[in-house]
């Protein structure tokens, strides 16, 4: 009996250990689930374009070269300067319009958005020469390219064909997602496509860095002929040479020459003036046979997307010619964009780790009214963050702000700067924010942040290499990003009263108005500067 005895307590004992380990693994599982690394997809900002992409013989289109812009404007300035001197308003738009499109030459899409003249990227990918067993550790390992100038409903087929086929060499039946800058539009036109209807099944996580989602400000005025000069930014604008102008001597000696010999000074209304000159005979023009033709540049418009589509379409008869092209920026508009904040929180609801990375630290270009409010240089903050509450580039948000958000008990979300407050963000625990970052510049350091994000899905309070605000420091190719704190956090930029800023002295007159006209004679080659095919 006591033998019998000592056998079923051995059976009992085993099998309550049993129970005991299922019970411990069902409890783990979830956290080993959450902690699987998946593939990550990176969607660059944009492809350099190229004539004869199909051929052996590409040729890039020039409106991404740095050289063709800047012997445009040198060619341009003269004409500038006679048509504020003489009034020749017609000639400058007639031959500026003939340089610009030789310029461009080959990137306008036809009347419906479709490419019909061999243009096109040389980027091409096969499944058999993915890598199998990347997960997750370089962002480069799955990095898909597209044509910008389409529709982003259009490339999200192409997305959607890309991450299956990682999906079937890695054998993971989920996929991380980054996207940069117009490459997050393509990511929630996939989204809004092929995952919303699944519960966003095939996603671990999603990150959207210096977003365009909810528009780019600089391209929303200026498709929309809504460009209305803001006088302070314009003067913190004149007073940046070094960041923003880079002219050739010959610019600077006839820009000399008008100063002395006419007395023509640089204010907003001159600017303002200069603009609407040429406001149809060469921005609209230009616009119409260029960007406009693009449904993934209309994608990047969007607070003035319906006075864009009255300021490009206005003549008789072009709502007509133009209709599928219409079709195609409506769709994206109605249904990805206007419905990003749907989208992100359902994604949410099932399960995907949302973030968002924003960079600030920048003067807008002084084109709008709010072109003082915290920009990477070309998106606003406000916008790259859906929501947050921003101060003016050379102030803070204020004593009374931070003090009623101090007793809502939303400290941590105020920036040490006193320039940002993340708690108004659509996702207040998971957004980051690193300033002195321009739109452009993607250094190494910030990879293994958003990598982190995808793979162990961190938010701003749970690591502290990587807390909700830094600052991006040091130079290329040793930039570094570093936790912000009230004594590493630069000082706002000033405007003093001597006319210095940020302590940093200009007051040359003749560079001022050398990048006035930089900026005016070339309005929309300095915006593709900004939005040219930069990874």
């Amino acid at each position: 009996m006591l033998k019998r005895f000592r056998i079923l307590k051995k059976a009992v004992s085993l099998m309550l250990a049993a129970v005991l380990f299922a019970a411990c693994c069902a409890a783990a599982a979830p956290s080993l689930a959450a902690n699987e690394r998946y593939p990550v997809i990176y969607v660059v900002g944009r492809t350099k374009i190229y004539k004869n992409a199909n051929t052996n013989h590409p040729e890039q289109i020039n409106y991404s070269s740095d050289q063709a812009l800047s012997d445009m404007i040198t060619n341009a300035t003269p004409l500038a300067i006679r048509a504020i001197t003489l009034n020749t308003w017609n000639e400058y738009s007639e031959k500026t319009y003939d340089m610009l499109m030789e310029v461009y030459d080959g990137f306008a899409l036809n009347e419906k958005g479709e490419i019909a003249n061999g243009t096109g990227i040389l980027w091409k990918w096969s499944e058999n020469k993915l890598p199998k067993d990347a997960n997750g550790s370089r962002l480069s390992s799955y990095q898909f390219e597209y044509d910008a100038r389409l529709s982003p409903l259009e490339i999200a087929d192409q997305l959607n064909n890309y991450i299956e086929a990682v999906k079937r060499v890695t054998g993971k039946n989920k996929v991380a997602i980054v996207g940069r800058c117009l490459g997050a539009n393509i990511v929630y036109a996939y989204l809004y496509k092929y995952q919303e209807s699944r519960n966003f099944s095939g996603v671990s996580s999603v990150v959207i860095y210096d977003s365009s989602l909810l528009g780019v400000d600089v391209l929303d005025i200026c498709m929309s002929g809504s460009v209305s000069i803001n006088s302070d930014a314009l003067a913190l604008f004149l007073q940046d040479t070094d960041r923003y102008s880079d002219l050739s001597e010959s610019v600077v000696s006839a820009l000399k020459l008008l100063q002395t010999s006419t007395g023509v000074t640089i204010s907003s209304g001159v600017a303002q003036n200069f603009y609407e000159h040429i406001k149809y005979s060469l921005v609209q023009r230009f616009l119409k046979n260029t960007y406009a033709t693009a449904p993934g540049f209309w994608s990047m418009v969007n607070e003035h997307f319906e006075a864009a589509k009255s300021y490009i379409f206005s003549e008789n008869g072009d709502a007509q010619k133009y209709r599928v092209l219409i079709s195609k920026i409506n769709a994206f508009h109605t249904n990805v964009q206007e419905r990003a904040d749907v989208i992100t929180s359902n994604m949410k609801k099932n399960g995907v780790h949302v973030a968002i990375v924003c960079k600030y630290g920048f003067l807008a270009y002084p084109l709008y009214e709010d072109a003082m409010q915290l920009s990477d240089n070309t998106t606003s903050l406000r916008l790259q963050s859906m929501g947050a509450t921003c101060s003016q580039v050379n102030g803070t948000l204020g004593d009374k702000y931070i003090s009623g958000r101090e007793s809502a008990g939303k400290k941590a979300y105020i920036s040490p700067d006193r320039q940002v407050d993340a708690s108004t963000g659509i996702l207040p625990d998971t957004t980051w924010y690193i300033k002195n970052q321009d739109h452009n510049l993607f250094p190494a350091c910030v990879e293994p942040l958003l990598l982190k994000i995808c793979n162990e899905r961190i938010t701003v309070k749970s690591d502290e290499d990587y807390p909700q605000f830094m600052m991006l420091e040091g130079e290329n190719p040793n930039y570094r990003i570093t936790p912000m704190t009230e004594e590493n956090c630069d000082p706002t930029h000033m405007i003093t009263e001597d006319g210095d800023s940020s302590g940093s002295r200009t007051g040359n007159l003749i560079q001022r108005l050398s990048n006035v006209f930089r900026f005016f004679t070339n309005l929309f080659a300095m915006l593709v500067k900004l939005l040219s095919g930069r990874n």
